[in-house]
């Protein structure tokens, strides 16, 4: 649908005026991908996520650290973040694609194009939304979202930040501890504005991935002892490695 809807803006975007009668549902959709277009698609497989035999036990002494944690410093909702990164494809592709249904020859365009770029979502336990941080390849100005990009003006509006993945777009130490400084930490001040119950000695909790980036601490510029050096309020607690999907459905 979000497909249709960048056509249908950049070609004819009348069609989505509030005074329109179109109206761009999925069942709309759905008859113009069969009917229209005479487009068909078939599903395809992928090897199942490996959850360590003792998930179930792993995630509750995760959950009991947060518990223990919120009960002993009473930790409100809105000082409780959970962050995680993903990597997003510029251009998405798969192994699959629409084609008129019988055809025979059937080519995938853009199937090995890999150019990506990391995006860092954070959200409260109460429910907000933090400001999102995009990691890209490069390390000069030029490799960043121009500051001319459609709705970049409503991007800094709300806050999100840039940063060098230097040659590659993957969060780094660096990247993470300037996605605290820039978007944690203002996060948590204005939290502590807003509520006269909330102070500067109000502890937050971030949970977070086990991941090599978050618990090295061979050094003390790693993140884990950079973390507990400069921020002692926040409390990291990290999901058990191979249970982040097993957490979130469970």
């Amino acid at each position: 649908m979000a497909i249709l809807k960048a056509h249908i803006i950049h070609k004819a975007p009348e069609l989505l005026a509030p005074t329109s009668k179109f109206k761009l549902s999925s069942s709309w959709v759905h008859r113009f991908v069969q009917d229209v277009m005479q487009w068909s698609s078939r599903k395809g497989t992928r090897a199942a996520r490996k959850v360590p035999p003792n998930s179930a036990e792993l995630c509750e002494l995760a959950f009991l650290r947060l518990v223990f944690a919120i009960a002993l410093h009473g930790i409100k909702p809105s000082m409780i973040i959970n962050a995680d990164q993903a990597g997003i494809l510029l251009m998405p592709s798969g192994k699959q694609t629409y084609e008129v249904r019988g055809s025979k020859d059937v080519t995938v365009h853009a199937h090995d194009e890999k150019r990506q770029m990391t995006v860092v979502v954070a959200s409260s336990l109460d429910g907000q939304m933090l400001p999102f941080q995009s990691v890209w390849g490069g390390s000069t100005e030029a490799s960043l979202p121009s500051k001319q990009a459609p709705r970049r003006d409503e991007a800094d509006q709300l806050g999100f930040t840039y940063a060098h993945g230097d040659t590659r777009h993957w969060s780094s130490k660096e990247t993470t501890k300037k996605w605290v400084i820039e978007i944690l930490i203002p996060f948590l001040d204005a939290q502590r504005e807003k509520d006269p119950a909330l102070n500067g000695d109000s502890k937050a909790i971030l949970l977070i991935d086990v991941w090599p980036v978050h618990i090295a601490k061979k050094s003390p510029d790693d993140f884990l002892p950079w973390m507990k050096a400069t921020y002692k309020n926040i409390i990291v607690i990290f999901i058990p490695g191979g249970c982040a999907y097993y957490h979130t459905h469970s």
